[in-house]
């Protein structure tokens, strides 16, 4: 009997190892061999007066991918991304190496910014530059030459990675002094976010002696006649569990308020930069408010686009961060996973809403992304 058990006990256990994929003596890896990839492109629909939209909103939720959405869906209650009425994904690569030998998968901001601003994919680190670091043409810039206001926010410094392709053209992104010269000598109507430190009180004279309004706090009383620029730290702002202030939605109001006064249109570009930054930490925590903030931002700019039906709406991300995966924990608790402190190459949903918005039910390269909003600016 008791040799019986045993043998019973004994393929227990093997049964269990095959169950979970763990066999005695296998040898596995965890390294495979990568092939050469498609960047597939989107069959953009041909562009009208009947269907281009007149402005754009375009929303980057940095490092948002699939597991941060799923975080989002089952600990923050509300899950705005389902007002969407379009959805598809994204993969976020760069252009670095060559795919036979060395070629990389894993983005920064900076590669995946210029890649959503221009249409254009380039090396990591790369701000609104190609691979030869010559400047690219962004759709701000295109924005701007149709006369149309324009406008950037964000929750990092304004003159960090995401930002900076927009509306800057440098070889490095950690040169936010020279990013912010650059800003300071642009026509952008608003910039709103963090990082007072890269603009020296002479170079923010410049700005206003351009005609420009600087501002530190989001009460300020403005002049209609000024640009804005509002920068409302010395460095990225508060995360959202230390009390954010001003609030992405609040600074998101406050550039649709200024923007919309332009009978030309406009094009805004928001971040919710520091979901990015939850993913390099591994805290579910940190992640979890962030995508709160993002939440009710989408809340607030689907709200607008209900009120102004012109407006495209669309939501994406540079890239994801961490590897985030969610498991269940004790008592109903998530217990949140990650494989890495530092980006993916998984893809990333986009989400739209407005006139144009199903040319995004797809999967597609991100540089499509930055070709298609560029086409509907150009054929306004």
């Amino acid at each position: 009997m008791k040799n019986c058990l045993k043998i019973l006990m004994v393929i227990q256990v093997f049964s269990c190892y095959n169950i979970y994929g763990v066999a005695l003596q296998e040898k596995k890896t965890n390294t495979i061999p990568s092939r050469p990839h498609v960047n597939y492109r989107i069959d953009g629909s041909p562009v009208s007066e009947n269907i281009g939209p007149k402005s754009i909103i375009f929303i980057i939720a940095d490092g948002t991918g699939i597991g941060q959405y799923s975080l989002s869906y089952y600990a923050n209650g509300d899950f705005a991304p389902a007002r969407f009425d379009h959805v598809g994904l994204v993969a976020t690569h760069p252009n670095d190496g060559q795919c036979g030998t060395t070629c990389k998968r894993v983005t920064d901001s900076a590669a995946s910014g210029t890649a959503l601003s221009s249409g254009q994919k380039t090396y990591n680190g790369a701000i609104g530059v190609d691979n030869d670091t010559l400047s690219v043409k962004t759709m701000l810039e295109w924005a701007e030459e149709k006369h149309m206001a324009t406008g950037l926010v964000a929750t990092s410094s304004v003159t960090h990675a995401t930002p900076a392709s927009f509306a800057a053209h440098v070889d490095y992104r950690k040169k936010e002094w020279q990013i912010a010269e650059q800003f300071a000598e642009t026509d952008i109507d608003v910039i709103l976010g963090g990082g007072k430190s890269f603009w020296p009180d002479e170079l923010i004279a410049e700005y206003e002696n351009r005609g420009g309004q600087f501002i530190d706090k989001i009460n300020a009383e403005l002049n209609p006649e000024k640009r804005i620029l509002g920068l409302f730290s010395d460095g990225s702002l508060p995360t959202v569990h230390e009390g954010r202030t001003p609030t992405t939605t609040q600074m998101a109001e406050m550039a649709l308020n200024k923007l919309e006064q332009n009978p030309n249109g406009f094009f805004v570009m928001i971040e919710e930069s520091q979901v990015d930054w939850g993913g390099h930490a591994n805290s579910a925590e940190y992640i979890q408010g962030e995508m709160a903030s993002l939440n009710e931002l989408i809340n607030y700019t689907l709200d607008y686009q209900a009120n102004h039906p012109e407006v495209l709406v669309v939501l994406t991300a540079d890239h994801e961060c961490g590897g985030v995966a969610v498991h269940d924990g004790k008592d109903s608790d998530l217990d949140i996973r990650f494989t890495s402190d530092y980006h993916t190459a998984n893809f990333v949903p986009i989400w739209a809403t407005g006139p144009g918005a199903e040319v995004f039910d797809a999967f597609m390269d991100n540089t499509e992304i930055g070709k298609q909003l560029i086409e509907y600016v150009k054929n306004r």
